[in-house]
Formats: structure tokens, sequence, C-alpha cells
């Protein structure tokens, strides 16, 4: 079950962040957006992926997805925080859609001012 989403670029600028689970603690989605920016570029550089996950015990993993904004040298990270099972065809299906959707605002962070929070969450409820 997908218990948090987060869409942050290379940089750490957190886009999107939903909890989706109350009993999941808080969490501050520019101090999370850093972590995983720093997790995602050592793991592209180390390993040459675009996907990760990260195991927390045996019924948490937090998976991170990455898409290139191709022209303007710059990675979008789809972070999910899953508990049980891992779906990661319907993660890359979520991410896919996102990013197609959002395109404009992740190109641009300026441009984040657009409230791409309505856009994405009727994405999510569709699903």
């Amino acid at each position: 079950m997908i218990q948090s989403i987060l869409v942050c670029d290379s940089q750490g600028y957190p886009f999107y962040s939903k909890t989706m689970d109350p009993k999941l603690g808080e969490l501050d989605p520019t101090i999370f957006s850093g972590l995983i920016s720093a997790i995602g570029l050592i793991g592209k550089q180390l390993f040459k992926e675009d996907i990760a996950k990260i195991s927390y015990g045996e019924a948490y993993e937090i998976v991170i997805i990455t898409k290139e904004l191709f022209g303007d040298d710059k990675l979008i990270y789809f972070v999910f925080i899953i508990e049980g099972d891992v779906d990661l065809k319907l993660m890359k299906q979520i991410s896919t859609n996102i990013f197609i959707e959002t395109k404009h605002v992740l190109k641009d962070p300026s441009a984040a001012k657009i409230d791409i929070k309505n856009k994405v969450d009727k994405l999510l409820s569709n699903l």
C-alpha cells in the first residue's frame, strides 16, 4: 500500500508531497527531498539505475523512480513510501502520468507557483 508520495528535483526542491496513511509520521518535504536528491544522485553515479528501493525492516520500503527532463539537465524523483508488497508497475504508471501532466511546472521551479497539487491529486484519485 502506498503510504506517501513525494515529487522533487535533483536540487532538492519539493514540488508535491502527500501522505495517504494518517498513521505515518509527519515528515518535512523539504528535508526529505534534500535527502532523496542526494540518494538519487549517488545511486545514478554508482549504479546507473533509474529505480532505487530502500528497505526499512520487513514491511516498509522507499521506492525512488527517476525521470530526466531532457534538454534541462534536470532529474525529477518520484518517491513512494510503501507498506507491504511493492507494485512497481503501478508506481511507474503513476510517476509517468504525473510527469506528463505536470512537465511544464517540473521544468521551471518558478512556475511551481502554479498549484500542481489539485492536478496530481486528481490523477491519484483516478487510479
